[in-house]
């Protein structure tokens, strides 16, 4: 019983003070950074085809300058959080270039495609969270703290596009962790429905203190006995180990020319809008290597757990507002000045603006969704229509003028349209957290250990 609760409880290993300082501070600075990028593609607003391609020129230069002086400044480290951290932004930056100028050629084959119109398909908030990764030690490693001695650090990056971000730094990850858990919040704006995450993880072996082998046991007699031989024996030797070492050699050869650390993909995972929840899940991470046991490579389970929540703009932000005329099913009499408003899958009517203005309770809410019937009243103007549900009625609009009618059409159709698209996101409103937030604080609430352990239950192995 002792050693099932030693096995539940995860322990942290101990740091330097100053270290787990440091690394709190760089974490609050790449949260913030990830956050002050999120709102700034948020606002960006859609440029004609030769501005964005100048933009991302510049994205592309400022990333190359990057990789450049990292580059410079890995070579320069001397303590290890910072090497590994140097390298890690080397290899984030070096995959922003790579996409960047991907969506630039995309960019410059779609020149002079025509211009976007009225009523275009909602985009959302997305943010994955909670992103918990368990290891799979062998039960003598763990449970009895013996054997395997391998320390690791370890992190992911999350990309949909040219929106690249990266978790903070684990490290180090031995034997005595259950699981690697990333406290952050990594938030992409305007994704469509269509949209898919890929999730990478990486790792790097800091230290391996078991990794004698009966390879480098002989290699280190042989090595011993050439000091009593002959030398033409001793080449003859020499070459013979060299052959049979050959595949070491050249690793170490590798690794001298590459400076700095070098991450490995551990295993990949996509995320698309059915992954999406209110609750934390767990999903299938694709492992890169096709054995498990590599002494370079943590042991995996092959499962992650993560929140993916999706929050389409449309649900918070009003896609049209304006001044209409209503008319109810059996009324005769328009109700003029009524102000109305466009959003999360319904109109909202106010008898004027005064009260929308003063953050009032609507009179009247009518729904807009896949089921709605919205037709061109037609009128001795042409300036009017209808929306109906089944169970509600019908309601008609009265609007200004013959061009406010075909705007209004255009966004009543595409929005009923975006229901259907967005699907569980529209039925079920999500909480999309901000990179500033602190889910293992504010989340935690509730979830006891007994329920930890029953989610990991229900993972498929």
């Amino acid at each position: 019983m002792n050693t099932i609760r030693r096995g539940l409880k995860r322990k942290e290993p101990g740091q330097d003070p100053e270290a787990e300082e440091y690394q709190a501070g760089l974490n609050q600075f790449q949260a913030a950074v990830r956050k002050r990028e999120s709102i700034r593609l948020k606002l960006q607003v859609s440029s004609a085809p030769g501005v964005m391609e100048k933009e991302l020129r510049n994205k592309i230069n400022i990333e190359e300058s990057v990789c450049k002086g990292t580059a410079k400044f890995i070579s320069a480290c001397k303590n290890e959080s910072q090497v590994l951290e140097a390298a890690k932004n080397l290899l984030l930056g070096n995959l922003r270039v790579d996409m960047l100028k991907f969506e630039l050629n995309k960019i410059r084959r779609g020149r002079g495609s025509p211009a976007m119109k009225q009523g275009n398909p909602s985009y959302a908030a997305v943010s994955l969270s909670d992103v918990r990764i368990p290891l799979l030690w062998r039960p003598r490693d763990h449970m009895q703290d013996t054997g395997d001695s391998r320390r690791f650090a370890i992190f992911c990056i999350a990309r949909v596009g040219a929106q690249i971000y990266d978790t903070g730094l684990v490290h180090p990850v031995d034997r005595n962790s259950t699981d690697v858990t990333f406290p952050d919040v990594l938030l992409f704006s305007k994704m469509p429905p269509y949209f898919e995450l890929k999730l990478e993880l990486y790792s790097y072996l800091l230290s391996d203190n078991s990794m004698v082998t009966t390879q480098a046991k002989i290699a280190n007699s042989f090595s011993r006995a050439n000091k009593s031989i002959s030398k033409a024996v001793g080449k003859r030797l020499a070459r013979t180990m060299r052959e049979v070492n050959g595949v070491k050699e050249e690793e170490e050869d590798k690794s001298i020319k590459h400076k700095g650390p070098k991450f490995d993909l551990l295993g990949t995972a996509t995320l698309r809008l059915d992954d999406s929840g209110e609750d934390v899940r767990s999903h299938e991470l694709y492992m890169e290597e096709t054995e498990n046991d590599h002494p370079r490579l943590p042991p995996l389970f092959g499962q992650f757990c993560a929140r993916l929540a999706v929050m389409p703009y449309c649900r918070e932000e009003a896609v049209l507002v304006g001044g209409l005329g209503v008319k109810g099913e059996g009324i005769t009499t328009w109700q003029e000045d009524c102000w109305v408003r466009l959003m999360d899958w319904k109109l909202s009517l106010w008898s004027g603006v005064e009260q929308y203005e003063q953050a009032r309770s609507p009179t009247r809410c009518v729904r807009v969704d896949q089921e709605t019937t919205i037709k061109d009243g037609g009128g001795s103007e042409g300036n009017t229509f209808t929306v109906e549900n089944y169970g509600e009625g019908k309601v008609e609009f009265l609007c200004p003028t013959k061009e406010s009618k075909v705007m209004w059409l255009a966004h009543l159709y595409q929005h009923a349209c975006d229901q259907r698209r967005w699907r569980q996101a529209a039925v079920h409103k999500m909480e999309v957290l901000s990179p500033d937030t602190r889910p293992s604080l504010a989340r935690s609430q509730g979830k006891t250990r007994s329920k930890l352990v029953l989610m990991y239950n229900e993972t498929k192995i």
